[in-house]
């Protein structure tokens, strides 16, 4: 493992895109939700509720196309639409197993801080057998603001009772990486197929930057 990982006490991961390969999932979710409405998908759209929580990216939805409907609603379509594939389908990137399983054996502390809900992320790890790997959880559903700011890290460091200097936020868009750093923690960029456009600012705004889990055992 990189020595870089060795000096810390805790690392925490965004799991959409960072961990589990969920681009083309949510690409098909966002297809069919706007083809139900007799509409077609913007293309910022995704980019724009990236490191939002369901309830902002429901309200943010409502505002942008008019639409007159219940938020609520909006995201048990979101889910209903979605879950099958978290508890069946996704899997993870190559690597992300054996580095956690090196994590562990060298007494690092891991959690999750996600912007999927519990209905989402427990099948999914569970479904790619890491769950039991996690030492603890948060997503933004428990917190006031998204992924564009620090809470939700905050609260899994929090909850693995490390201080926010001690940790390594891994995530793969350049809001999550920002957020990281105003909450004073250490940053790990992956640079996921999805993100190219981005990989030069994510090298620049991170400690450290990857394109392979492998490369950091």
């Amino acid at each position: 493992m990189t020595e870089f990982l060795k000096n810390i006490k805790a690392v925490i991961f965004d799991m959409d895109n960072t961990i589990l390969d969920s681009h083309d999932s949510w690409n098909k979710v966002d297809e069919e939700f706007f083809r139900r409405r007799g509409m077609s998908c913007v293309a910022d759209y995704s980019r724009s509720v990236s490191t939002m929580s369901f309830k902002e990216a429901a309200d943010y939805t409502i505002k942008r196309f008019s639409l007159n409907e219940d938020p609520d609603a909006i995201i048990e379509e979101w889910l209903s639409l979605v879950e099958e594939q978290y508890a069946e389908h996704i899997c993870m990137f190559d690597g992300v197993k054996e580095l956690l399983q090196e994590l562990k054996r060298n007494g690092i502390k891991i959690a999750l801080a996600t912007a999927a809900s519990p209905r989402l992320y427990i099948p999914a790890l569970k479904n790619n057998g890491i769950y039991g790997l996690f030492d603890a959880f948060s997503y933004t559903g428990e917190t006031k603001r998204g992924k564009g700011f620090p809470d939700v890290y905050l609260l899994a460091a929090e909850r693995l009772g490390v201080e926010p200097s001690d940790c390594v936020v891994f995530e793969d868009i350049i809001p999550g990486i920002k957020a990281a750093k105003t909450g004073k923690m250490k940053t790990a960029a992956f640079l996921n197929p999805y993100t190219t456009a981005e990989w030069d600012e994510l090298q620049v705004l991170s400690d450290l930057s990857f394109k392979d889990y492998k490369e950091l055992l």
